[in-house]
Parts: C-alpha cells; sequence; structure tokens
C-alpha cells in the first residue's frame, strides 16, 4: 500500500480532534487569545452550549491584513522565533495550532482591527477553506465567531453531551480564565442572558464576584517565597467547605493546570480539621521561572512538569498548615487575662452541712413475696398471655397465643426502632425501614411509582445569594428540586427565596442537600440515590402506625423491592423453608 501525504483540511480535521474536543475548548482557546492580545475587556457570548455559536469580543490590540489570514495556518504563532523562546513562554497560546484547528470544524467570522487602521479586516472561514477576504467597519480589537462546531465532522458532533454537561465545562472554562485575570473585566452571555459581568478587582474580590458572598468571609491569604516558587493566594477557613473538588484551583505563571499530587498537599494540611469527604476550597497562583517548567506536555495545556516538584509540595503543605494553625488559634484562644469578679460573702454565714435520710432497718437480702397473680406450677404451655404493642401510646392487644396456636395476619410493628416487622400469610418480612423508605423515593424519582414526599411551607421566605454557576445548575434541576419539596423564586442578583422546603428539615440541612444536588458531579443515578440517602427515614425513628403501613404498602408495589441498586438488601423474608434450616 504506498504512502500519501494526507491534504491539509484533512490533516488539520485530525489534529483538531487534539485541541478542540468540545466547544468549551474553543472557548478557552479563544479567551486566551483574547488575553494575550492585551485586551482590558473581554465578552464571551455562548448559545445552545456552544454547538451553535461561541463569540469571543475584546479590545486588545488586533491584527493587520497579513496575519489576520496567516492566524488560521498551522502553526502560525508570534510568541515563538528560536528555540530559546520556547524555554522562556509567559503567554497562554505559542503553539499556532488553536484558530487552525476550530476553522477545521466549524464555521469562522473575524473582524479585526488595529488602533492605527481605518478599517478592519474582515475574513470567513468554512471547513478551513477561506471563502471571503474582505475590509469593513469595527472598533479596536477582535471579535471572533465559531459558528455550528463539528458541522462537517457529525460522528464528533455525535459524541457532545447533553446541553447542561457542554455549559458546565464552558462555565469552568471561563472561570479558569476570569479568575486569574482580575484586572481585566469579563462579561458571559449565555443563551441571551447576562451570567456574569466582572468589573476590574483584585484576585479576591474576583474569587467573591464568581463564587458568592459566602466565600467572602472565608478566605485566608497565603504568602511565600523561596529561591524556587513564589506562592500566593488564598484557602477557605475550616468553615467553608465542599462535597467535592470543584473549588480547587492552581495556576502557574497565570495559566490553569491541574495537579492532584498539590492538592493532596493542601487537603493534607485540612486532614485533622475537617469531616471526612470534605474538601477545602483553594485559589492558589504558583510563579516559578519558565526555564523550570514544561507546559507543552498535554494538549490542553493543563498539566504541567516541574524541575522539583518535591520541594514546591512540602512548601505548599507547611505554608498551608502555618495560615490555619494561626487562623484556629486567633479565633479560638483568647490570651489576654480577664478579671473575674466573685461575690462577697456575708461574714455573719455559716454554711450548712447537708444531710441525707435512710431507713437503717432496711435489708435488701430479706425474702420477698412471690407474685401471686402467677402460678409457677401451671405448665407454660397450658398459658394463655395476653401481649400488647404500643404504637406511639395507642395500645393495640394481639390474638391470646399458645403452643398449638400461629397468629395469621398481625399488623406491621416496629422492632429496635430500625426495622418494620410485616407478616402476611405464611411468611415474615424483617424490612430495614431507612433501605426500605430509600429504595421506595428513588424509584419515585425515577418515574416508577407515584407518592407525595411532604413539604411544609415556610411562615417567612428564606433569602440565600448563589453564585452564577450554580444560579445556573439549579435551573437545570428545578423539576428534581420541585419533586423533593423546594419551591422558590430566582432573583436578578442570584439571590433565591426559598418558600418551601423538605419537611422535618432545618434550613442549613435542605440547603446542604440542595447544594449537593446542584454542585456535585456524578451521574444521574448516583444523584437520585443520593437525595433518596438524605430523604429517606432515619434508623432510629419512631414510626406511626400509618407511617409502617404506608411504607410497607409503597414498598410491595415496586416490581423488585428487595434490593438497592448497589445491591444492598432491603428485607429479609423468613419463611417455613428459611426456619427449617435452622430448627430441623
Amino acid at each position: 500500500m504506498a504512502i500519501n501525504i494526507l491534504p491539509d483540511n484533512i490533516a488539520n480535521q485530525i489534529a483538531a480532534g487534539e485541541v478542540v474536543n468540545r466547544p468549551a475548548s474553543a472557548v478557552k482557546e479563544l479567551l486566551e487569545n483574547a488575553v494575550d492580545a492585551g485586551s482590558s475587556v473581554i465578552t464571551l457570548i455562548v448559545q445552545d452550549a456552544g454547538r451553535t455559536l461561541v463569540e469571543v469580543i475584546d479590545n486588545g490590540c488586533g491584527m493587520d491584513e497579513m496575519d489576520a489570514q496567516k492566524c488560521f495556518l498551522p502553526h502560525a504563532t508570534s510568541k515563538i522565533q528560536t528555540e530559546n523562546d520556547l524555554r522562556n513562554l509567559t503567554t497562554m497560546g505559542f503553539r499556532g495550532e488553536a484558530l487552525a484547528s476550530i476553522a477545521a470544524i466549524s464555521q469562522v467570522e473575524l473582524r479585526t482591527k488595529q488602533e492605527n487602521s481605518d478599517l478592519a479586516e474582515e475574513i470567513i472561514i468554512e471547513g478551513g477553506e477561506i471563502k471571503s477576504v474582505s475590509k469593513t467597519t469595527s472598533s479596536k480589537g477582535t471579535d471572533i465567531k465559531v459558528k455550528n462546531i463539528f458541522f462537517n465532522v457529525p460522528a464528533r458532533r455525535n459524541f457532545l453531551k447533553s446541553d447542561s454537561v457542554e455549559t458546565n465545562h464552558i462555565n469552568d472554562a471561563f472561570i479558569r480564565v476570569a479568575l486569574i485575570n482580575p484586572h481585566i473585566a469579563f462579561t458571559y452571555i449565555k443563551d441571551g442572558n447576562t451570567i456574569y459581568k466582572l468589573e476590574k478587582s483584585t484576585f479576591r474580590k474576583r474569587i467573591v464576584d464568581i463564587f458568592g458572598d459566602s466565600f467572602n468571609k472565608n478566605l485566608l491569604a497565603i504568602k511565600e517565597k523561596i529561591d524556587l516558587v513564589e506562592i500566593d493566594g488564598f484557602v477557605s477557613t475550616i468553615d467553608l467547605t465542599k462535597k467535592s473538588k470543584n473549588y480547587e484551583y492552581f495556576f502557574v505563571n497565570n495559566r490553569y493546570m491541574r495537579s492532584p499530587y498539590f492538592a493532596n498537599a493542601i487537603e493534607k494540611a485540612y486532614s485533622s480539621l475537617i469531616p471526612p469527604k470534605t474538601y477545602p476550597c483553594f485559589f492558589i497562583h504558583l510563579k516559578v521561572n519558565p526555564k523550570d517548567i514544561d507546559v507543552n506536555i498535554h494538549p490542553t495545556k493543563t498539566e504541567v512538569k516541574f524541575i522539583d516538584d518535591k520541594i514546591i509540595y512540602s512548601v505548599l503543605n507547611a505554608t498551608i498548615r502555618k495560615t490555619l494553625g494561626q487562623n484556629t488559634l486567633s479565633n479560638s484562644l483568647s490570651f489576654e487575662k480577664e478579671p473575674i469578679d466573685f461575690p462577697a460573702l456575708d461574714k455573719n454565714y455559716t454554711p450548712k452541712i447537708p444531710t441525707i435520710n435512710y431507713n437503717s432497718s432496711f435489708n435488701p437480702f430479706a425474702k420477698q413475696n412471690a407474685n401471686p397473680s402467677f402460678d409457677f406450677s401451671t405448665p407454660i404451655n397450658k398459658v394463655k398471655v395476653q401481649t400488647e404493642i404500643s404504637f406511639n401510646g395507642e395500645k393495640v392487644p394481639t390474638n391470646q397465643i399458645d403452643n398449638s396456636q400461629v397468629t395469621t395476619e398481625i399488623p406491621p410493628f416496629q422492632f429496635l426502632n430500625r426495622y418494620v416487622v410485616y407478616q402476611t400469610n405464611n411468611i415474615i418480612y424483617l424490612i430495614n425501614q431507612f433501605n426500605a423508605s430509600k429504595k421506595v423515593i428513588y424509584e419515585f424519582l425515577r418515574g416508577q411509582i407515584a407518592i407525595i414526599l411532604p413539604s411544609e411551607n415556610l411562615l417567612l421566605p428564606y433569602s440565600h445569594k448563589f453564585s452564577a454557576i450554580e444560579i445556573i445548575s439549579l435551573q437545570s434541576y428545578s423539576e428534581l428540586l420541585h419533586k423533593i419539596g423546594f419551591e422558590y423564586s430566582i432573583n436578578e442578583d442570584n439571590s433565591v427565596d426559598f418558600v418551601s422546603m423538605p419537611k422535618d428539615m432545618t434550613t442549613l440541612v435542605a440547603l446542604n442537600l440542595l447544594n449537593e444536588v446542584i454542585n456535585e458531579e456524578i451521574n444521574e443515578e448516583d444523584k437520585l440515590l443520593l437525595v433518596a440517602d438524605r430523604l429517606a427515614m432515619k434508623s432510629g425513628k419512631v414510626l406511626s402506625q400509618n407511617e409502617m403501613q404506608s411504607l410497607v404498602n409503597q414498598l410491595f408495589q415496586l416490581e423488585e423491592p428487595e434490593f438497592l441498586p448497589m445491591n444492598e438488601r432491603v428485607f429479609l423474608r423468613l419463611d417455613n423453608s428459611f426456619l427449617n434450616k435452622f430448627f430441623f
């Protein structure tokens, strides 16, 4: 078989798979180009989760006619001239792959103008092929539109996830760039709605503007400098933790990076201070000599190789521990000696000696009278015993029982406040009330059974402010939240007024549940299980007769009631064959 050289359009489509694998990739590349252009104002516009449009507008330096056309060629870059430049990178983009890759799999419109130019350059490209080049009017800077991504690669378009998933990736890409560039004003518009409008600010203010007011009082500044690295940024107090690692941000030389290794250094500093399976929030910037790192080891450049990461690990851990120690001590201990005032005693006061009353003739070993109402001489198998079972104070008598007669029907009753015992025909079910309740709620959330989860109206609306990203997630899960008892209205300032919440939950517990729904990065089935777990009847709860009967009825409406999805058993079935294994 002969070896052929691939045409440029096919080679670019293949290369695009490494650089642009979803709309968020285009968002990242275009935003970073806008930052590199020296912009002070950047606007991101997205439609249909980036499928139909990703547009970035900036007021940067712009490009002339020649550069406007060359920027779409593979490996076209203004950042590298010599091999030495590769070792001293301080900008975001440098390989010259982004625009060529984006143009290869979409329809692109570019409009750019330099400050001293009279007219702007306008270029239209489709599938990597330039369709037109013309002059137009425009303000200084660049406006680039990426339309119908993957229009010529339908197989790749089919691999895109749901709108909510793709939107979350776009949100992440925007936040990563906006966080580390607080000197730039950013606007993010999604489907015609302004999600973020961030003014120029400090790093701390940018964190609060993006993630909400709850961060304002719970951020601790850190700063450390050694020859190898300079560390600065913010970590959360022990009062601000999350169930996921979504609030962990590392930047190196103003570039976002992923580093589970360095994250472990920070998490270990918190390990004895916060509950298990919770994580701190941190926003940390590392400044190192460009010669001591390699950012060109991954197509997305989010992985960075350091010349000596072990030293940085140790410095990070020690710095965080020192910061947490100082904050914890200063908040919990007071070293100022305050005077203690003791009440003056009356000089004529005489203390009274306490007395103890007791019966000196009492003999605990004296023989007591036996219970006259019970005859020990009567054979036990001839005695008929009247038993009573109490349900919240109501005593329900059962049938009289002897050794030859077994009760065929009894109402369900609770055992150890953890199990519901239910008999039907010749079978006894020992039901785990927590697992049974969780199973019923889970199947209800899946639409397999019709029940009503109780909610309660608040006396006054409760207001809570969320971040813009959380509001997007809140809207996407509105149906699920309504099902479990949340009723609310969303205000323009991203505050939410709650008028109803799940019954028997405090406001704090209900908001924790809501935060888990909108912030946990888990698949839909696991999310439904998480909600069912939080709403299920807890072990130890005393159930009324109606609650037990309702639970039994709902459970046995299900097609497969015996196990939860993770093979957790819901009930134990005791029948004749089961008992015969033990007694015969």
